[in-house]
């Protein structure tokens, strides 16, 4: 998620700022400036060309790509300068952006016009005027909003030339290359799996058959969470920087329509019906669409932003953990009322309940994990394994459980019912969301750009992947 201050600061400023120009800025926040090339940005929010890319500046009425990220990385250092109490110097802040510091103060004089020591005695509000005269509000547009054609038709995302590391894929453990910053994946029987490439603005399609990756849809800016009906016909998918659901025809694998949400939305969870869509989003909010149109059926302020979702056996409520707030909320799903908060401290991230609906698991970034008995809601247990757990996930056959550990580069094993620690799987980069095939394997997304397939319970990667 892109910092909320500088975000706020931003959007508050260029309150005509369409979706799609919402986007870019977004993605310039999120890499406080820093994404790269036009191209790399282009990449990331579903553009064909940096061509399309000054179209959309031009429309927007944003200055050129180079100027407008020079912009975002200064008010990068000046959000971080307000708040360095006292530690305000260039060559203090210059290094979280990865930039020289004599380069930095040549990006400040080229891009404002002044020097440093001038930008921190005017402030940044004036800063931000400053800015202001570089931006101007698109002209009027006579054609009504739902006949433009968005600046993602026709994207193209880059086509995937990968495949299975050679072996048995059903015994041996194998690795897909799948550059473009891999999150989230959702699995369709034993056919199909969806994996979001944040970075590519793409859907990407696993056949699980074959263990080879066969195509990609354009979706939108950063593409998070993916979730199929429980007819395996349609899928959603929670589209980040556009504050919106996309909505995906899953047998020809095409977009058909997109439903706006309140917020950068995050995870998705369907009920046991297959007729409401759960999402949370950055605004703190949860809220309950209609998955025949996308109307909004019910919402719940949230203590703090949520990452993780997991439905009751029952179907009758579900689990919300509000990481900063350092609590698990217990959901009525039909009622959309708080029945229970579970206080556990920590981040509270994944969350999987026992198919006998008697225990909740929950990750927790900053203790291990902690384990809820659903009867009385207490904490029963806490495991006592490495800090900075994320994604958490239960095999089919309630063997083990898998919490994922990106700033680690691990895959931590617990065996069940005895909570015992198994092992870790030593995976590199950034593990994300973390699925099963129905086939005996786990499968791990990871975001620096690869996919590993493993037998459940198996605890070494293959030779060719260290």
């Amino acid at each position: 998620m892109p910092p909320l201050a500088l975000a706020s600061l931003l959007h508050q400023a260029l309150p005509w700022l369409s979706v799609d120009g919402r986007a870019v800025v977004n993605t310039l926040v999120c890499e406080n400036g820093r994404v790269g090339s036009a191209q790399a940005l282009c990449q990331r929010v579903g553009l064909r060309s940096r061509f399309q890319l000054n179209r959309l500046l031009r429309r927007e009425g944003l200055p050129p790509y180079e100027e407008l990220s020079g912009w975002v990385c200064v008010f990068y250092w000046m959000v971080r300068g307000d708040t360095a109490q006292g530690r305000a110097a260039l060559r203090s802040l210059a290094p979280q952006t990865h930039i020289e510091i004599a380069s930095a103060y040549r990006l400040v004089r080229r891009v404002t016009g002044h020097r440093w020591t001038e930008l921190r005695r005017a402030g940044t509000r004036e800063v931000l005027r400053w800015f202001r005269d570089r931006t101007h509000p698109p002209r009027p547009i006579r054609q009504p909003v739902s006949s433009r054609p968005s600046v993602r038709a026709g994207a193209v995302p880059p086509r995937l030339t990968t495949s299975v590391t050679t072996g048995g894929p059903q015994s041996r453990p194998s690795r897909l290359a799948l550059p473009g910053g891999p999150y989230g994946i959702a699995l369709r029987g034993h056919d199909v799996a969806y994996i979001t490439r944040v970075q590519a603005a793409a859907i990407e399609r696993l056949d699980l058959t074959t263990g080879r990756l066969t195509g990609s849809t354009c979706i939108g800016c950063t593409p998070s969470c993916v979730v199929f009906d429980p007819s395996g016909s349609r899928a959603y998918v929670s589209v980040h920087y556009l504050d919106e659901i996309a909505v995906m025809d899953a047998v020809r694998h095409v977009l058909i329509q997109s439903w706006p949400v309140r917020g950068d939305p995050l995870p998705l969870l369907l009920s046991q019906n297959g007729h409401t869509l759960f999402v949370t989003t950055n605004e703190d909010q949860l809220f309950g669409l209609a998955t025949a149109n996308g109307r909004v059926l019910g919402s719940i302020r949230l203590p703090a932003t949520s990452h993780h979702l997991a439905l009751h056996p029952a179907g009758d409520r579900f689990y919300v953990a509000t990481r900063t707030g350092g609590s698990v909320l217990e959901v009525d799903a039909s009622r959309y009322r708080v029945l229970r908060s579970f206080v556990l401290g920590g981040w509270p991230q994944g969350v999987v309940v026992s198919p006998d609906g008697t225990m909740l698991y929950v990750a927790n970034e900053q203790h291990g994990i902690d384990v809820i008995g659903l009867g009385n809601g207490k904490c029963v247990e806490r495991i006592k394994c490495d800090p900075g757990s994320v994604a958490l996930a239960m095999s089919p056959d309630q063997r083990f459980l898998y919490a994922g550990y990106p700033r680690r580069g691990r895959v931590g094993l617990i065996a069940l019912p005895s909570l015992e620690q198994r092992g870790t799987l030593e995976t590199g980069g950034r593990p994300a969301q973390i699925a099963f095939d129905g086939n005996g394997r786990v499968l791990l997304v990871n975001e620096a750009g690869w996919l590993d397939i493993v037998p459940v319970g198996r605890l070494e990667l293959t030779s060719s992947q260290s």
